[in-house]
């Protein structure tokens, strides 16, 4: 049958096939809505079986279901769909159903045949809960459909669909209030106020971006600032300029490089961060080849003071090894960490970042913090070890590292600002 529905350009991926449908972003941008009419105009070009979800569900209330409802209305699709207390049913046999992951998951993985699960409010959903759902969808063609609005950056799937490179055939898209054409004036009216008055409410609420835990966060306000001013965005590499990188090398778990370049101008110089690079289980051999492909003109590669440790197994130190593979390393200098932290704040204040190829290390940067005290409800004095612990020590070797030839420099002769697009 045909339907007349009015969707936002943006959200037309939903009819094209993919087996990830990922849409995140800020208040107004209509995620729900589009998604409630996207399923139900499906379900009437062909029958579908589809798992409403979120993580936790208590009861239909807590449910899309009234939004599904509501849409039928809207749609005039009272003579295709009827709705009972706990299901909604199409008269082609299509079917909508509803369950929370963690209270449900042996129901979950009961269901057969599922063609689609619409994850509702995705960014609360577990590392477990989607563990158990993926292999649950194993129809041919079927769908994961997720929505949600950023909070935390360690979120699974903030972590699995956005920060890291998201599994095959997964699409992945942020939607604001921009791409909304029936964005509402009063929803403007409130967001206009919210901006004017509460900017980081603003930048989270309305622009989609994670939630700083701003009493925890060490370089979330100046990683603000540096976006706010246009420090971040595409940044060229200067052909004149030799790029140099900071390492942080795991042992067991990943190793982070940092590429920048250093411009003496100024009192400071200005530094330009352009690559990021990480993995994890590799040898230095990985990491040189790395290097090579990416094809720099290199000055100094800096590492933890640690590299120079002899490894029980070969008796070779890491440095030693690198330099077998042609990597010469300097040794940043073994300060405290919170003295190495101050200096990275120096060097953000002062530095230009390329969004695209530094993405992952600029997530480190953001969610880096100190570890929280749940018995006395405060922060300990120290960082949080996670994932984020990797390129916030890489980019703290740059800072500690990198010691320009100059303490003071003379500002360089006729030069174009710098500019990202």
């Amino acid at each position: 049958m045909s339907v007349e529905a009015l969707l936002p350009a943006a959200f037309v991926e939903l009819f094209r096939p993919h087996r990830y449908k990922v849409f995140y972003g800020g208040r107004g941008a209509a995620k729900s809505r589009s998604f409630a009419r996207a399923l139900l105009i499906t379900g009437t070009q062909r029958c579908v079986r589809v798992l409403c979800a979120r993580e936790i569900q208590l009861s239909i209330r807590d449910s899309v279901k009234r939004l599904l409802d509501d849409e039928i209305e809207r749609l005039r699709l009272r003579d295709v769909y009827s709705s009972t207390d706990a299901e909604i049913r199409g008269v082609n046999g299509s079917l909508f159903i509803f369950s929370g992951l963690r209270s449900s998951p042996e129901k979950i993985k009961s269901y057969e045949a599922l063609t689609h699960c619409w994850i509702e409010e995705a960014e609360t959903v577990s590392e477990r809960s989607l563990d158990m759902l993926v292999p649950t969808m194993r129809a041919p063609g079927s769908e994961i459909w997720m929505s949600f609005n950023p909070d935390r950056i360690h979120s699974p799937v903030w972590q699995r669909f956005v920060v890291r490179e998201p599994p095959p055939d997964a699409f992945v898209r942020k939607v604001t209030w921009r791409d909304n054409p029936w964005f509402p004036e009063v929803l403007r009216q409130e967001m206009e106020h919210c901006r004017e008055e509460e900017p980081d409410k603003y930048d989270h609420v309305w622009e989609g971006n994670p939630k700083l835990m701003a009493e925890g966060s060490y370089y979330g306000r100046l990683l603000q600032e540096a976006d706010r001013d246009g420090r971040m965005g595409r940044v060229p590499v200067e052909p004149n300029l030799l790029v140099n990188t900071a390492w942080d090398l795991g042992m067991a778990d990943s190793t982070a490089i940092w590429f920048f370049q250093h411009l003496p101008v100024g009192r400071f110089g200005e530094w330009r961060f352009i690559d990021y690079y990480e993995a994890g289980g590799e040898g230095l051999a990985h990491y040189a080849e790395v290097l090579a492909k990416k094809g720099y003109r290199y000055g100094r590669h800096i590492a933890p003071h640690d590299i120079v440790v002899r490894e029980l197994g070969s008796g070779k130190s890491r440095i030693e090894t690198a330099r077998a593979l042609g990597l010469n390393f300097t040794i940043a200098k073994n300060i405290p960490v919170m003295d190495g932290i101050e200096a990275c704040r120096q060097v953000i204040r002062a530095a230009w970042f390329d969004k695209e190829r530094c993405g992952h290390g600029l997530s480190c940067l953001w969610g880096y913090q100190r570890e929280y005290d749940d018995a006395h409800a405060c922060f300990k004095s120290l960082p949080l070890h996670d994932w984020t612990s990797h390129g916030a020590d890489a980019f703290r070797y740059a800072a500690v590292g990198f010691v320009p030839e100059h303490e003071t420099f003379a500002p360089l002769p006729a030069r174009k600002k710098l500019r990202v697009c």
